[in-house]
This record gives C-alpha cells, structure tokens and sequence, in this order.
C-alpha cells in the first residue's frame, strides 16, 4: 500500500478550507512554518552541544594522551567519546 503524500497534502487543504476558510489555512500554514522552525532550532542546539561538547573534548583528550600512554587513537577515542557522552548527558 502505497500513500501519496502530495494527496495526503491536497485532502488536507482542501478540509480546512471548507471547514475554516482562508483564514484556517493560513493559521494552518503560520502554524506548520512555526513547529518547523522550532524542531529545526532544536536539531541544531543539540548537534552544536555534541560538536562542543563531546566531540571536541574528546579528540583533544584523545589527542594529548596518545602521548601519554602506549595505545593508538583508534583505541583511546572510543572510550574518551563515551566518558563526554555521559558528560553531555549529565549537563542536560
């Protein structure tokens, strides 16, 4: 079963405006515009709060103790991308 959404977006025009008129579909649209543009904020809080705080951190620490201990920075950084996750989820 396959769900057109151009249609779905049709049917849904057309509802509103024999129920509410103009006036319903533009609070519809002002509406739709107002939720996108705040779930889009939300996306790009929280992916510069994981470059900040996770990913950064994480490979300065990952950096500074490839010098100080005898293993890789493919071994190290896992472990370092786990600890500021915890990190990240503690701050929020």
């Amino acid at each position: 079963m396959v769900i057109d959404s151009t249609n779905l977006l049709f049917v849904g025009k057309q509802f509103i405006l024999e129920r509410f008129g103009m006036p319903g579909l533009i609070a519809a649209l002002i509406l739709t515009l107002a939720i996108s543009v705040l779930l889009l904020a939300k996306i790009l809080h929280i992916t510069f709060d994981v470059l900040r705080y996770v990913v950064i951190p994480s490979v300065a620490v990952t950096f500074v103790a490839t010098y100080f201990l005898p293993y890789s920075f493919t071994y190290i950084l896992p472990v370092t991308v786990a600890l500021f996750s915890v990190v990240l989820i503690f701050k929020s």
